[in-house]
Parts: structure tokens; sequence; C-alpha cells
């Protein structure tokens, strides 16, 4: 059986055995890498060396993000509790008047689990 050769077909065998730097192209926008070369040369680095250090840093960047998502999750999870769910289900679709801590009556279409906090938090009246 005859297969075709593709000439730009990508040449990764023993990539993992190698120490040495290789080369990797990839084409973009020119305004994209004026601005990328601008920045290199701001901080004295060649364009190559800058593009290296962004890519090389995606996994740092990851790591340092992976908190703040933990840190959002855990506040979303207490906001859309159970209880806040329950009363979505509920109430979905229909239309729910309220009035909030100033005495004016509000009408709001049940669409999110939000629109229920909504109702909620604007219900409060506190003690000033």
């Amino acid at each position: 059986m005859l297969t075709a050769i593709n000439p730009k077909a990508l040449k990764l065998e023993g990539l993992d055995k190698m120490t040495q730097k290789v080369t990797v192209g990839f084409k973009c926008d020119p305004k994209t890498k004026l601005a990328l070369a601008r920045q290199a040369a701001k901080l004295g680095l060649t364009l190559s060396e800058f593009t290296e250090n962004l890519i090389g840093n995606l996994e740092n960047l990851k790591k340092a993000h992976e908190q703040e998502i933990d840190e959002f999750n855990e506040k979303l999870r207490f906001y859309e509790n159970d209880n806040l769910l329950r009363l979505f289900r509920k109430y979905k679709a229909q239309n729910v008047n309220f009035v909030n801590p100033d005495g004016i009556e509000f009408q709001i279409e049940i669409k999110q689990p939000r629109d229920i906090y909504t109702i909620l938090i604007n219900s409060y009246k506190t003690k000033e």
C-alpha cells in the first residue's frame, strides 16, 4: 500500500528524549507579533526568548489560578445552596412580587437561581 508523504507533517519522534531546545513555529496576526516584540523589547528579551517564557509559564499560571478558581467555586456553592436551588425549582418561570427596604414593590420573573437570591437580599430591611 502506498501512502502519501505529507511534507508539513510534524516529526515528533524522539522529542521526548532530546535535551537541547527545538524550534516551534506558528502563524499569528502581524499586530500580535508586533505587540509581543514590543513587550519583549521592554524586558530586554528577544521575541523568541519572550515567547518561550510565555509558553513555559502557562503551567505556572494555571496552578496560580487553580486556588482562585477553587475560592470562586466555594463562594458559588455558598450562594447556590440546596435551599436556594429548591426555591428556584419551585418558582421557576413565575413572576414574583417583593417589596424592597424602601417600600417599593418590584416584580421579577424567575429565570435563574440568582433571581431568587435577588429577591431574598433585596427584601431584607436592616436597622440603621
